[in-house]
Protein backbone atom coordinates (compact mmCIF):
# COMPACT_ATOMS: atom_id res chain seq x y z
CA UNK A 1 0.00 0.00 0.00
CA UNK A 2 1.23 3.50 -0.82
CA UNK A 3 1.52 5.99 2.02
CA UNK A 4 1.08 8.93 -0.35
CA UNK A 5 -2.35 10.44 -0.69
CA UNK A 6 -3.95 11.04 -4.08
CA UNK A 7 -6.26 14.02 -4.58
CA UNK A 8 -9.09 13.34 -7.03
CA UNK A 9 -11.21 16.13 -8.46
CA UNK A 10 -14.53 16.11 -10.27
CA UNK A 11 -16.89 19.08 -10.29
CA UNK A 12 -19.97 17.27 -11.57
CA UNK A 13 -21.29 14.81 -8.93
CA UNK A 14 -24.00 12.28 -9.75
CA UNK A 15 -26.48 10.01 -8.05
CA UNK A 16 -26.30 6.95 -10.29
CA UNK A 17 -29.37 4.71 -10.43
CA UNK A 18 -28.70 1.26 -11.89
CA UNK A 19 -31.86 -0.56 -12.99
CA UNK A 20 -31.71 -4.24 -13.96
CA UNK A 21 -34.37 -5.31 -16.46
CA UNK A 22 -35.09 -8.80 -17.83
CA UNK A 23 -35.77 -7.06 -21.12
CA UNK A 24 -36.09 -3.42 -22.21
CA UNK A 25 -39.13 -2.79 -24.41
CA UNK A 26 -39.79 0.68 -25.78
CA UNK A 27 -43.33 2.07 -25.55
CA UNK A 28 -44.14 -0.40 -22.76
CA UNK A 29 -44.09 -0.37 -18.95
CA UNK A 30 -40.80 -1.96 -17.86
CA UNK A 31 -40.77 -3.25 -14.27
CA UNK A 32 -37.72 -4.03 -12.18
CA UNK A 33 -37.25 -5.54 -8.73
CA UNK A 34 -33.48 -5.00 -8.78
CA UNK A 35 -32.14 -1.45 -8.69
CA UNK A 36 -29.40 0.43 -6.86
CA UNK A 37 -28.45 4.02 -6.03
CA UNK A 38 -24.79 5.01 -5.76
CA UNK A 39 -22.82 8.19 -5.20
CA UNK A 40 -21.05 8.59 -8.49
CA UNK A 41 -19.51 10.86 -11.06
CA UNK A 42 -16.13 10.11 -12.59
CA UNK A 43 -14.13 11.42 -9.63
CA UNK A 44 -16.18 9.55 -7.04
CA UNK A 45 -15.73 6.35 -9.06
CA UNK A 46 -11.96 6.87 -9.23
CA UNK A 47 -11.84 7.54 -5.50
CA UNK A 48 -13.89 4.45 -4.65
CA UNK A 49 -11.67 2.15 -6.71
CA UNK A 50 -8.49 3.71 -5.26
CA UNK A 51 -9.91 3.16 -1.78
CA UNK A 52 -10.80 -0.45 -2.59
CA UNK A 53 -7.20 -0.91 -3.81
CA UNK A 54 -5.97 0.18 -0.38
CA UNK A 55 -4.77 3.63 -1.45
CA UNK A 56 -5.26 6.84 0.50
CA UNK A 57 -7.47 9.06 -1.63
CA UNK A 58 -9.38 12.26 -0.95
CA UNK A 59 -12.00 13.60 -3.34
CA UNK A 60 -12.74 17.28 -3.93
CA UNK A 61 -16.12 18.27 -5.34
CA UNK A 62 -19.07 20.65 -5.06
CA UNK A 63 -22.45 19.65 -3.62
CA UNK A 64 -25.82 21.19 -2.87
CA UNK A 65 -29.56 20.86 -3.07
CA UNK A 66 -32.19 18.49 -1.68
CA UNK A 67 -30.17 15.29 -2.07
CA UNK A 68 -26.98 16.51 -0.38
CA UNK A 69 -27.42 14.53 2.84
CA UNK A 70 -28.43 11.41 0.91
CA UNK A 71 -25.35 11.69 -1.30
CA UNK A 72 -23.10 12.08 1.74
CA UNK A 73 -24.70 9.07 3.43
CA UNK A 74 -23.81 6.89 0.42
CA UNK A 75 -20.28 8.28 0.41
CA UNK A 76 -19.92 7.44 4.11
CA UNK A 77 -21.23 3.93 3.53
CA UNK A 78 -18.50 3.42 0.91
CA UNK A 79 -15.84 4.69 3.31
CA UNK A 80 -14.72 7.55 1.06
CA UNK A 81 -12.94 10.71 2.14
CA UNK A 82 -14.91 13.53 0.47
CA UNK A 83 -14.08 17.21 0.86
CA UNK A 84 -16.68 19.52 -0.64
CA UNK A 85 -17.91 23.07 -0.91
CA UNK A 86 -21.50 24.28 -1.00
CA UNK A 87 -22.64 25.09 -4.53
CA UNK A 88 -26.41 25.46 -3.91
CA UNK A 89 -27.08 23.43 -7.08
CA UNK A 90 -29.02 20.18 -7.20
CA UNK A 91 -27.02 16.97 -7.55
CA UNK A 92 -28.02 15.49 -10.89
CA UNK A 93 -29.11 11.91 -11.48
CA UNK A 94 -28.06 9.50 -14.20
CA UNK A 95 -29.70 6.18 -15.03
CA UNK A 96 -28.20 2.92 -16.26
CA UNK A 97 -30.67 0.47 -17.81
CA UNK A 98 -29.20 -3.03 -17.92
CA UNK A 99 -31.01 -5.23 -20.42
CA UNK A 100 -30.22 -8.78 -19.32
CA UNK A 101 -31.67 -10.47 -22.39
CA UNK A 102 -29.46 -8.53 -24.80
CA UNK A 103 -26.54 -7.85 -22.43
CA UNK A 104 -26.69 -4.11 -23.14
CA UNK A 105 -26.23 -0.99 -21.01
CA UNK A 106 -28.26 2.12 -21.83
CA UNK A 107 -27.23 5.36 -20.13
CA UNK A 108 -29.53 8.35 -19.54
CA UNK A 109 -27.58 11.43 -18.44
CA UNK A 110 -29.01 14.55 -16.82
CA UNK A 111 -27.05 17.72 -17.50
CA UNK A 112 -25.83 19.56 -14.42
CA UNK A 113 -27.58 22.56 -12.91
CA UNK A 114 -25.27 25.64 -12.86
CA UNK A 115 -23.42 26.24 -9.59
CA UNK A 116 -23.95 29.43 -7.64
CA UNK A 117 -21.60 32.38 -8.18
CA UNK A 118 -18.66 32.14 -5.78
CA UNK A 119 -18.46 28.33 -5.91
CA UNK A 120 -15.32 28.40 -8.06
CA UNK A 121 -13.37 30.46 -5.56
CA UNK A 122 -14.50 28.22 -2.70
CA UNK A 123 -13.31 25.17 -4.67
CA UNK A 124 -9.92 26.77 -5.34
CA UNK A 125 -9.52 27.78 -1.69
CA UNK A 126 -10.14 24.18 -0.60
CA UNK A 127 -7.83 22.91 -3.34
CA UNK A 128 -5.02 25.11 -2.01
CA UNK A 129 -5.46 23.55 1.45
CA UNK A 130 -5.59 19.93 0.24
CA UNK A 131 -2.84 19.93 -2.39
CA UNK A 132 0.29 20.09 -0.17
CA UNK A 133 -0.61 16.79 1.53
CA UNK A 134 -1.03 14.87 -1.73
CA UNK A 135 1.49 13.21 -4.01
CA UNK A 136 -0.54 14.06 -7.07
CA UNK A 137 -3.91 14.79 -8.59
CA UNK A 138 -6.39 13.14 -10.89
CA UNK A 139 -8.95 15.43 -12.51
CA UNK A 140 -11.84 13.67 -14.22
CA UNK A 141 -14.91 14.56 -16.24
CA UNK A 142 -16.66 17.67 -17.44
CA UNK A 143 -17.26 20.47 -14.97
CA UNK A 144 -20.75 21.66 -14.09
CA UNK A 145 -22.06 24.84 -15.68
CA UNK A 146 -21.04 27.96 -13.77
CA UNK A 147 -17.32 27.17 -13.55
CA UNK A 148 -14.94 29.15 -15.77
CA UNK A 149 -12.63 27.65 -18.38
CA UNK A 150 -9.71 28.69 -16.16
CA UNK A 151 -10.33 26.39 -13.20
CA UNK A 152 -8.88 23.10 -14.47
CA UNK A 153 -5.76 24.66 -16.05
CA UNK A 154 -5.17 26.59 -12.83
CA UNK A 155 -5.38 23.39 -10.78
CA UNK A 156 -2.85 21.74 -13.09
CA UNK A 157 -0.54 24.76 -12.92
CA UNK A 158 -0.58 24.83 -9.12
CA UNK A 159 -0.01 21.09 -8.91
CA UNK A 160 2.99 21.16 -11.24
CA UNK A 161 4.35 24.19 -9.40
CA UNK A 162 4.43 22.03 -6.26
CA UNK A 163 6.03 19.06 -8.06
CA UNK A 164 2.96 16.77 -8.03
CA UNK A 165 2.17 14.17 -10.66
CA UNK A 166 -0.94 14.88 -12.72
CA UNK A 167 -3.36 12.60 -14.58
CA UNK A 168 -6.10 14.25 -16.63
CA UNK A 169 -9.23 12.45 -17.82
CA UNK A 170 -11.18 15.17 -19.56
CA UNK A 171 -11.54 16.59 -23.04
CA UNK A 172 -12.15 19.64 -25.19
CA UNK A 173 -11.09 23.17 -24.34
CA UNK A 174 -10.30 22.20 -20.73
CA UNK A 175 -7.71 19.68 -21.92
CA UNK A 176 -6.27 21.95 -24.62
CA UNK A 177 -5.79 24.76 -22.09
CA UNK A 178 -4.16 22.43 -19.54
CA UNK A 179 -1.47 20.89 -21.74
CA UNK A 180 0.93 23.83 -21.48
CA UNK A 181 1.46 22.96 -17.80
CA UNK A 182 2.79 19.51 -18.78
CA UNK A 183 0.65 16.91 -17.02
CA UNK A 184 2.33 13.52 -16.85
CA UNK A 185 -0.58 11.59 -18.36
CA UNK A 186 -3.68 12.50 -20.33
CA UNK A 187 -6.31 9.77 -20.61
CA UNK A 188 -9.27 10.74 -22.74
CA UNK A 189 -10.96 7.87 -24.50
CA UNK A 190 -10.50 7.41 -28.24
CA UNK A 191 -13.61 9.36 -29.29
CA UNK A 192 -12.92 12.19 -26.83
CA UNK A 193 -9.40 12.51 -28.25
CA UNK A 194 -10.79 12.80 -31.77
CA UNK A 195 -13.36 15.47 -30.86
CA UNK A 196 -10.72 17.43 -28.91
CA UNK A 197 -7.90 17.48 -31.46
CA UNK A 198 -9.76 17.02 -34.75
CA UNK A 199 -12.68 19.47 -34.93
CA UNK A 200 -15.90 18.42 -36.68
CA UNK A 201 -15.25 20.72 -39.62
CA UNK A 202 -11.99 18.92 -40.50
CA UNK A 203 -12.36 16.40 -43.31
CA UNK A 204 -10.29 13.28 -42.58
CA UNK A 205 -10.41 10.23 -44.84
CA UNK A 206 -11.27 7.23 -42.61
CA UNK A 207 -8.07 5.42 -43.56
CA UNK A 208 -5.93 8.34 -42.38
CA UNK A 209 -7.49 8.80 -38.94
CA UNK A 210 -5.40 6.24 -37.04
CA UNK A 211 -2.14 7.68 -38.39
CA UNK A 212 -3.22 11.23 -37.57
CA UNK A 213 -4.12 10.20 -34.01
CA UNK A 214 -0.69 8.61 -33.53
CA UNK A 215 1.01 11.71 -34.96
CA UNK A 216 -0.94 13.88 -32.53
CA UNK A 217 0.06 11.64 -29.61
CA UNK A 218 3.70 12.14 -30.60
CA UNK A 219 3.24 15.89 -30.98
CA UNK A 220 1.79 16.13 -27.47
CA UNK A 221 4.68 14.08 -26.11
CA UNK A 222 7.32 16.25 -27.87
CA UNK A 223 5.77 19.62 -27.00
CA UNK A 224 4.52 18.96 -23.47
CA UNK A 225 6.27 15.75 -22.30
CA UNK A 226 2.80 14.35 -21.64
CA UNK A 227 2.05 10.69 -22.27
CA UNK A 228 -1.28 10.02 -23.97
CA UNK A 229 -3.15 6.82 -23.08
CA UNK A 230 -6.21 6.14 -25.22
CA UNK A 231 -8.77 3.59 -24.09
CA UNK A 232 -11.32 2.23 -26.57
CA UNK A 233 -13.63 -0.05 -24.61
CA UNK A 234 -13.01 -3.62 -25.72
CA UNK A 235 -10.54 -2.52 -28.40
CA UNK A 236 -6.81 -2.10 -27.91
CA UNK A 237 -5.35 0.61 -25.66
CA UNK A 238 -2.88 2.95 -27.41
CA UNK A 239 -0.04 4.64 -25.52
CA UNK A 240 3.51 5.95 -25.94
CA UNK A 241 6.33 4.09 -24.19
CA UNK A 242 9.99 3.32 -24.87
CA UNK A 243 10.11 5.56 -27.91
CA UNK A 244 7.19 4.02 -29.78
CA UNK A 245 3.41 3.86 -30.01
CA UNK A 246 2.42 0.70 -28.16
CA UNK A 247 -0.87 -1.15 -27.87
CA UNK A 248 -2.47 -3.65 -25.49
CA UNK A 249 -5.56 -5.70 -26.27
CA UNK A 250 -7.90 -5.99 -23.25
CA UNK A 251 -9.13 -9.43 -22.28
CA UNK A 252 -12.41 -10.35 -23.96
CA UNK A 253 -15.27 -10.64 -21.47
CA UNK A 254 -19.06 -10.49 -21.41
CA UNK A 255 -19.65 -7.32 -19.35
CA UNK A 256 -22.40 -6.91 -16.77
CA UNK A 257 -22.19 -3.11 -16.48
CA UNK A 258 -19.61 -0.97 -18.29
CA UNK A 259 -20.39 2.27 -16.42
CA UNK A 260 -17.28 3.37 -14.52
CA UNK A 261 -14.83 1.14 -16.39
CA UNK A 262 -12.79 4.10 -17.61
CA UNK A 263 -12.66 5.46 -14.06
CA UNK A 264 -11.58 2.06 -12.69
CA UNK A 265 -8.84 2.02 -15.33
CA UNK A 266 -7.66 5.48 -14.24
CA UNK A 267 -7.57 4.42 -10.58
CA UNK A 268 -5.63 1.23 -11.27
CA UNK A 269 -3.19 3.12 -13.48
CA UNK A 270 -2.62 5.82 -10.85
CA UNK A 271 -2.18 3.36 -7.99
CA UNK A 272 0.58 1.50 -9.84
CA UNK A 273 2.19 4.69 -11.11
CA UNK A 274 2.34 6.09 -7.58
CA UNK A 275 4.12 2.92 -6.40
CA UNK A 276 6.83 3.58 -8.99
CA UNK A 277 5.93 0.82 -11.40
CA UNK A 278 6.68 0.99 -15.11
CA UNK A 279 4.01 2.39 -17.41
CA UNK A 280 3.24 -1.02 -18.94
CA UNK A 281 2.60 -2.52 -15.49
CA UNK A 282 0.43 0.47 -14.57
CA UNK A 283 -1.68 0.06 -17.71
CA UNK A 284 -2.09 -3.66 -17.03
CA UNK A 285 -3.29 -2.82 -13.52
CA UNK A 286 -5.72 -0.30 -15.00
CA UNK A 287 -7.09 -2.92 -17.38
CA UNK A 288 -7.47 -5.43 -14.53
CA UNK A 289 -9.51 -2.89 -12.54
CA UNK A 290 -11.63 -2.02 -15.58
CA UNK A 291 -12.35 -5.72 -16.12
CA UNK A 292 -13.43 -6.22 -12.51
CA UNK A 293 -15.71 -3.19 -12.73
CA UNK A 294 -17.31 -4.48 -15.94
CA UNK A 295 -18.15 -7.81 -14.31
CA UNK A 296 -20.05 -6.19 -11.42
CA UNK A 297 -23.48 -4.57 -11.30
CA UNK A 298 -22.60 -1.27 -9.66
CA UNK A 299 -20.52 1.56 -11.15
CA UNK A 300 -16.95 2.36 -10.15
CA UNK A 301 -16.23 -0.71 -8.04
CA UNK A 302 -13.82 -3.64 -8.17
CA UNK A 303 -15.43 -5.71 -5.41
Amino acid sequence: MSHSQILTICLNPVIQKTIVLPNLVENQVNRSNEYYNDASGKGVNVTRVLTQLGERAVHLTQLGGRFLDYFLSMVEQDGLNIQWVESFSEIRSCYTLLNQSRKTSTEIVEEAVPVEKGTEQRVLDLYHRLLPNCAGIIISGTKAAGFSDAIFPEMVRLSKQQGKFVILDYRGKDLLNSLRFQPEIIKPNYQEFITTFFPPESTIPPGDLDNLIKEKMWQIYREYQSTTILTRGSQEVLYIDQGAIQSIQPEKITPVNTIGCGDAFTAGLAASWLRGRELLAAIHNGLACAKENALLLRPGVIR
